[in-house]
């Protein structure tokens, strides 16, 4: 097994038939990690537990949700769950494809709207909105959310994340976007990820 990738809370390792073995990380390492994305926190070890504790738990909740919501498994990769260790599908991390061409960041964040509108039919949404490091397109084009450990089912706090445009907040529109693909992102995501919208699309697939 070739170690592929690593988060806070796992290490990804490709299992080489297509799909890819997601291992849960020993708290001790979720806090080398966060160190890494946050040195000061150090300084600051109240928060620093707190956080790494609400990361496990959103984990277990996200987990939870899933084995409960099994129509809802084609969007997270069709995952296999065993004990602590998951499988599922390998993708091409949002990460590896944005910045090659406008062109092409439109296609993908075009790709992502609709596969949001998909995600609230199911009654979830990622609280994130850090599209390169959670998302992925699989073999067939498809996009998966392959980090599907940071999600509300809370319609209420999609709404505050609407109003208040909570996007532009993650580090991934911050920093990691070209301009022009910024500017794409924002008008394209302000006109579809609308109020009207949520309520249109929200757990449609229960009706």
């Amino acid at each position: 097994m070739k170690k592929i990738g690593a988060g806070l809370q796992f290490n990804v390792y490709d299992l080489g038939n297509g799909r890819v073995l997601r291992k849960p990380k020993k708290e001790f390492f979720q806090y080398l990690t966060y160190l890494k994305w946050s040195p000061q926190l150090i300084f600051q070890p109240k928060r620093f537990s707190n956080l790494i504790k609400q990361a496990n738990q959103d984990r277990e909740f996200a987990i939870n949700y899933f084995k409960k919501n099994k129509s809802a498994f084609d969007l997270i990769g069709n995952p296999n769950f065993n004990l602590e260790e998951i499988t599922q599908h390998k993708v091409i991390p949002f990460r590896k494809l944005f910045g090659k061409s406008y062109s092409e960041d439109k296609k993908l964040i075009d790709k992502y709207i609709l596969f949001t509108f998909e995600c609230w039919k199911n009654g979830f949404a990622d609280r994130i909105y850090n599209l390169d490091n959670n998302f992925g397109i699989d073999k067939n084009d498809k996009v998966i959310l392959m980090d599907f450990f940071e999600i509300t089912t809370e319609k209420e706090k999609i709404k505050e994340a609407i109003k208040i445009e909570l996007w532009k907040k993650s580090a991934f529109y911050r920093y990691r976007l070209q301009r022009k693909s910024k500017n794409y992102y924002s008008e394209k995501m302000k006109k579809n990820l609308t109020l009207e919208n949520l309520n249109k699309y929200w757990r449609k697939n229960e009706n």
